[in-house]
């Protein structure tokens, strides 16, 4: 890992093809949260919708590529922004790359089953302080991570025939999050001494790790209904329960991680502007986090709670076997909840880093 010291600074055809894109991009099905609240996955994978009419009637084999960069450096305790963690450069900052890699089978017009195989590139910065009554900021240094997440594999259905219903459907999905990330990537810290900054290895912190710890069980629910022509409104979500609480990661300095649920939800308006060449715009809102409780086994352990409510924007495009899609959840706000530890301990949430927006991309083609 590369280590950065900073010393002396203070701190188609129709409608359905384009409404299949903005489901399928940073859409429900690969959950992701913000900066410090643990965020992983690319926010890719396909509801598929790939046809002229919303449902695909065809067996085929769709391979995508979906992209997520975050930047976050503003810090919130609850939902109340900590603007002196910025003004005396002390924020924590997360910049993440995630990439997603999936391959889609369609069993029958109504199943379907994809494999994701996701990979991040995360780095962090924060400072150093003296051991002096004012914590004199000495510098800044930076832990990262880089490889292999949590592979996923999904089943999708639809609940009602696609060839007799066209212009609205509901889908459902069941998954597995496998622990194939590292979950006790390692680097370099620098920590408070007597004589100044000592150099220690120790594991990165929890919202840059490649993988949870831990399996997780995925439930996804999503659902689409034109109101008029060329205009219609989509909805949909998905939940990663785990069952595991938490696990100890080598030399932490925040002792064991808790492996945490994670949750998105989603809905809004698409438009297709340009029916001609599939071009469709959408807008819609978004709510994604870590909840404070898990839904099923205990939820001990380190965990940054919390959650963000975003405006979603959106433009989609087909071209014959190719998709393409760009949303750009921004947000409009933010809460830095309270775990149960800090609970325990009668103290307010400890602030953590959001971004202002998030890109999300994906690229796709049919077989």
């Amino acid at each position: 890992m590369k280590q950065t010291f900073d010393f002396g600074s203070a701190g188609g055809p129709g409608l359905w093809p384009c409404l299949a894109l903005v489901l399928a991009t940073g859409g429900s099905m690969t959950v992701s949260g913000q900066g410090c609240i643990a965020s992983r996955g690319a926010g890719g994978g396909s509801c598929g919708l790939t046809s002229a009419n919303g449902t695909s009637t065809e067996l085929n084999w769709e391979a995508s590529i979906g992209y997520r960069w975050l930047h976050s450096d503003r810090m919130f305790s609850g939902d109340v922004e900590q603007t002196q963690r910025e003004a005396e450069g002390s924020q924590e900052i997360n910049d993440s790359h995630f990439i997603d890699l999936a391959i889609r089978y369609s069993l029958t017009p109504r199943w379907s089953t994809e494999l994701t195989v996701p990979l991040a590139i995360n780095d962090r910065s924060q400072v150093v302080r003296a051991l002096n009554g004012q914590r004199t900021i000495l510098g800044r240094f930076h832990t990262q991570s880089d490889g292999l997440g949590d592979l996923r594999w999904m089943t999708r259905g639809w609940v009602f025939n696609p060839s007799d219903h066209p212009r609205g459907n509901v889908q459902v999905g069941l998954g597995l999050s496998m622990p194939t990330g590292d979950g006790d990537v390692q680097d370099t810290f620098l920590i408070p001494g007597r004589r100044g900054p000592v150099a220690q290895t120790h594991a990165v912190d929890q919202s840059i790790q490649l993988g949870a710890g831990g399996w997780g069980g995925v439930l996804e629910l999503s659902a689409f209904q034109q109101l008029v022509p060329r205009l219609a409104a989509y909805v949909g979500g998905a939940y990663t329960a785990t069952p595991q609480e938490k696990y100890t990661p080598t030399a932490s300095l925040n002792g064991d991680y808790s492996i945490t649920d994670n949750y998105v939800a989603r809905g809004g308006l698409e438009w297709t502007a340009w029916p001609a060449h599939s071009v469709a715009l959408s807008l819609g809102g978004r709510i994604e986090g870590v909840p404070v409780h898990d839904l099923v086994g205990g939820s001990e352990g380190f965990r940054r709670p919390g959650y963000v409510v975003s405006v979603e924007p959106g433009v989609s495009v087909m071209l014959h076997t190719w998709s393409a899609s760009l949303t750009a959840p921004v947000a409009v706000y933010r809460n830095r909840q309270q775990s149960i530890a800090e609970r325990d301990a009668g103290i307010a949430p400890v602030a953590a880093g959001f971004a202002d927006f998030v890109i999300l991309l994906r690229l796709s083609k049919t077989f």
